[in-house]
């Protein structure tokens, strides 16, 4: 009798309840809008419209699933080249429920210019510092090479101790102004801190108007300064009828009971950062509601190749595991656990190219272990045998050391890699020890419920990893990885075996309920009836290579040669063959049997490309 998926979810739940262990799982769904021609939905992150478009999400979102939300605009990653790091649009929520903003309308939510002033920005810094007591400590603004002395901000140093919130001297006045550094980033990130003393704070509260925004940036804080500054902050904007404010600056630290929600600025998309959550329901639930808001908003997750065919985003989705806290991470309780994972993926490629976007290989941004230097396997295979004797817990340096630098591509890079371990106990990082994998070759599906279903299905792996550990060595796999595993024939088949394991396990995962991906991922392009039997030809995965790495006003960008395509030619019915051969430009197609149907592949040139 066939099991729902809600039903197998709740076994997956019960089997690692049973082992004690707390697994979350979050992901990065990636959308664009309807028309995406111009370079931000294409291969730029930065863009006219990708901000507007996450503000107005951010709004939608905090009404209908996170209300009494706080919305701010922070910063996120920077790549060599990038003039300033990408903007992230952060929803904060509090888990017991008190709100932390009860008035969204105050804040600037859209992509339209705001109307405020300078003296707007006076008026609501004077009233902040009033309120806080504090009014003598705020001080003017000017850029360093202005000359005029005309005001562009205002800044007030602050820090919250055990008596209440504290300010400092500085030694600059109304008549002596804070010259800043020149640049473009915020004024809070600009201020002359090295022209101060040992003594003199160094949190500051800085505002200013850009675009008739007016940007409030809070420096870093505890959780418990930042809620009730931003209470204050939101009292007095109320009280002095200021709207279009945007709060930006330092998220909090030390806000475990605190939901984050991050909606990104990526190469080509808008990519939402969905927080962790404990069982696969709560991440089902979290992901259908932000696709139904970006619907809503005009934003999709569905991209149109030129040739009419119908794909995701082309940006990731990946999905990531750890812990509610470093101390409860199942990867640090139980190190079995992530070289079983290692070992269990290298041997099954349909986990690295089934649920993957166009591009895949060495090249890629998840490339697999054995699609990089030669003699890694070899490596990774001694660090899996590491784990598998040691007796006690290792320290968790000893496990980044272990694997984060064999998980990399050809390159050394340790990002762009199928099971990412930047984000699990990385020094070398920001955001680096957390105690995260991130698995890299899943990316963003059309259906929701795809998506959905793909992270169960991992989830139900690691599950079934999690009661029998796996200590099996690692596949030479040879040509046949880019040869037979670029075939949909072959991954299927390999997925119907991760199936099979999970359903011995007592997983009783149906791999009938991952066709519909296997027919968007791998369409039928034709069909050929014949009198016994069937040819059909199904698109197929081609790795293209890496051709060189361009360098652009600074930055490196990787060029490809996608100017080749590769298709699958399957034809069931033996009877067909013994009286017919199928010819491509007039040679014999080399079939070869897998499970009763006759399979091929067939590379071609399917553009001009350069360098090719």
């Amino acid at each position: 009798m066939r099991i729902s998926v809600d039903d197998l979810a709740g076994v997956v739940e019960a089997r690692l309840a049973s082992q004690g262990l707390a697994l979350t799982m979050g992901g990065e769904p990636t959308f664009i809008p309807d028309c995406p021609d111009a370079p931000e939905w294409n291969q730029e992150a930065l863009g006219p419209e990708k901000l507007g478009y996450a503000r107005r999400l951010a709004a939608r979102l905090v009404r209908e699933l996170y209300p009494g939300a706080l919305v701010m605009q922070v910063y996120g990653k920077q790549y060599p080249g990038e003039r300033l790091p990408r903007w992230v649009v952060l929803i904060l929520h509090r888990d017991d429920g008190v709100p932390l903003w009860t008035h969204p309308e105050i804040l600037l939510l859209d992509d339209v210019p705001g109307s405020n002033t300078p003296d707007d920005a006076q008026r609501l810094m004077m009233a902040l510092a009033m309120e806080l007591g504090l009014a003598r400590y705020a001080l003017p603004c000017v850029e360093e090479s202005d000359t005029t002395g005309s005001s562009l901000g205002w800044a007030l140093p602050l820090d919250w101790t055990e008596d209440g919130w504290v300010s400092d001297c500085w030694p600059f006045s109304a008549t002596n102004p804070v010259a800043v550094l020149p640049g473009k980033s915020p004024l809070g990130l600009r201020l002359p801190l090295g022209d101060l003393d040992e003594h003199h704070l160094r949190r500051v509260l800085t505002l200013e108007v850009i675009e008739g925004g007016l940007h409030l940036f809070i420096p870093p804080l505890d959780f418990d300064a930042f809620a009730p500054l931003v209470q204050v902050v939101e009292r007095v904007a109320l009280s002095a009828c200021i709207t279009g404010l945007v709060l930006c600056g330092y998220r909090p630290s030390n806000a475990s009971a605190v939901t984050a929600l991050g909606l990104s600025a990526d190469p080509g998309v808008l990519e939402v950062n969905l927080p962790p959550t404990r069982r696969w329901e709560d991440y089902d639930r979290i992901l259908r509601r932000v696709t139904q808001a970006a619907e809503s908003e005009g934003l999709h997750a569905t991209r149109y190749n030129l040739n009419g065919q119908v794909q995701g985003t082309g940006g990731g989705a990946h999905v990531l595991f750890g812990g509610p806290t470093l101390d409860d991470n199942p990867f640090f309780e139980r190190p079995d656990l992530l070289a079983s994972m290692i070992r269990y993926w290298q041997r099954h490629p349909a986990l690295s190219y089934f649920f993957s976007g166009q591009y895949v290989g060495p090249g890629s941004q998840a490339p697999r272990a054995d699609e990089t230097l030669k003699g890694k396997l070899y490596e990774l295979e001694l660090a899996c045998l590491g784990v598998d004797s040691l007796g006690d817990l290792p320290e968790r340096a000893a496990l980044d050391q272990l694997f984060r630098n064999l998980m990399t591509d050809s390159a050394g890079n340790t990002h762009r890699a199928e099971i990412c371990l930047d984000k699990f106990w990385n020094f070398d990082a920001p955001g680096g020890l957390q105690g995260l994998i991130e698995l890299r070759a899943f990316e963003t599906m059309p259906d929701v419920g795809l998506q959905s279903l793909a992270a169960l299905f991992v989830r139900s792996i690691l599950s079934m990893l999690a009661t029998e550990p796996r200590a099996d060595p690692l596949v030479r796999h040879g040509a046949r990885l880019h040869d037979g595993f670029m075939l949909p024939t072959l991954l299927w088949k390999d997925l119907v075996a991760i199936c099979e394991d999970l359903n011995g396990a007592g997983l009783d995962f149906d791999a009938r309920w991952l066709e519909p991906v296997l027919e968007q991922r791998f369409p039928v392009l034709g069909r050929l009836e014949l009198n016994a039997g069937v040819l059909v030809v199904r698109q197929a995965l081609e790795p293209w290579p890496l051709m060189a790495e361009m360098g652009d006003g600074g930055s490196t960008s990787r060029v490809v040669d996608n100017s080749t395509d590769r298709v699958e030619i399957s034809v069931t019915g033996g009877a067909v063959l013994d009286e017919s051969r199928v010819l491509v430009n007039g040679v014999r197609l080399p079939l070869r049997d897998v499970g009763g149907k006759q399979v091929a592949g067939v590379r071609y040139k399917s553009a001009s490309g350069w360098p090719a």
